[in-house]
């Protein structure tokens, strides 16, 4: 039996994520030829081709296109460009693996879902703490009942103040449609979500603040979400945090237990009393943090190869989106 063929693969966008994530990690993929890549900056993109040994570059991605055969391409560029982007790849015959966030608002997300349904292309979206080993074991766990009834979920992701340093894109609304609710505020949503098996939302109450950085976005806020399981969520995020270091929590509180991420933390309630079950060996936090990326990566590459829809979709991501412009409208932004 002949062996397959490798997927042909491009990189659009020559930023941090795919310089310490996506770039290695298709390079590390026995079954991926990365063959082309793509930057603005065409002094970028020649200078990382050679590094990393890919082919060929291209400044434009319809020049990309015009001169190569791609099942598929990673999308890692600011977010004004992720519909056009898509649309692009997708209208090409390319399935497509696009950054967070997936769009800057619902009418661009809702759109490139309809070209996803168009096409018939495979499209995912990076949201790479799905692919954690922890939150893997918690999914497991929260399927089958193991806390109980779940009755709220605590999260915060706060980055020390002094710390915190995005491209330029991230703070000009109109590039990037929103502040830290979207950079970091979409994850934690996408994460708790994912994990509750995605129950509709039936209340977002939120409230922003610009107060701290003096940014045309939000570098803090907060959110109250409630779904029709009556399970609540609280969630606090900022890149502006007076810490020490950066505080980053997800907590799951059950009926028969409860669980913690950042690191994973189980209790198991045993009459009146509550005892820790947390199995032991699952590494370091941040190893699991940065092996996630090449998690995510192998799911795209398996899911275009044969052609199933990836974990992380674009009708979840759209869901997600939905609710971060009802916070966005709650606080009045």
């Amino acid at each position: 039996m002949a062996p397959k063929k490798k997927t042909r693969v491009g990189v659009i966008g020559a930023g941090g994520i795919s310089q310490v994530a996506h770039i290695p990690n298709l390079l590390a993929e026995p079954t991926v030829n990365l063959v082309a890549l793509c930057d603005s900056e065409p002094g970028r993109a020649a200078t990382l081709a050679d590094r990393f040994g890919i082919p060929s570059w291209y400044d434009l991605p319809e020049k990309m296109f015009r001169s190569e055969k791609m099942d598929c391409v990673v999308i890692a560029t600011p977010t004004i460009s992720h519909l056009p982007l898509c649309q692009l790849a997708l209208e090409s015959g390319a399935g497509v693996m696009v950054e967070k966030p997936f769009a800057r608002n619902a009418d661009e997300a809702r759109r490139i879902v309809e070209i996803v349904k168009q096409t018939g292309q495979i499209l995912m979206v990076g949201m790479n703490h799905r692919f954690r080993d922890d939150t893997d074991h918690l999914k497991n766990l929260l399927d089958n009942g193991e806390l109980g009834e779940i009755i709220s979920v605590h999260a915060g992701w706060l980055k020390r103040i002094g710390v915190w340093g995005r491209p330029y894109w991230f703070t000009d609304p109109k590039l990037s449609g929103g502040g830290v609710m979207l950079d970091l505020g979409i994850q934690m949503i996408d994460l708790v979500s994912y994990l509750l098996g995605f129950p509709p939302v039936v209340e977002a109450v939120g409230g922003t603040s610009q107060k701290m950085l003096d940014l045309q976005v939000e570098d803090s806020a907060t959110a109250f979400i409630r779904f029709t399981n009556e399970v609540t969520f609280t969630l606090e995020v900022s890149w502006a945090n007076c810490e020490r270091g950066d505080v980053a929590y997800t907590f799951f509180s059950g009926s028969q237990g409860g669980a913690s991420l950042d690191p994973l933390q189980l209790t198991r309630r045993q009459g009146n009393r509550v005892v820790e079950i947390t199995p032991p060996g699952l590494g370091d936090p941040v190893e699991l943090y940065h092996h996630s990326f090449k998690l995510e990566i192998a799911h795209f590459i398996d899911c275009v190869r044969r052609r199933v829809k990836p974990l992380s979709n674009g009708a979840e991501a759209l869901a997600v989106l939905e609710v971060v412009e009802q916070l966005y409208k709650s606080s009045g932004q």
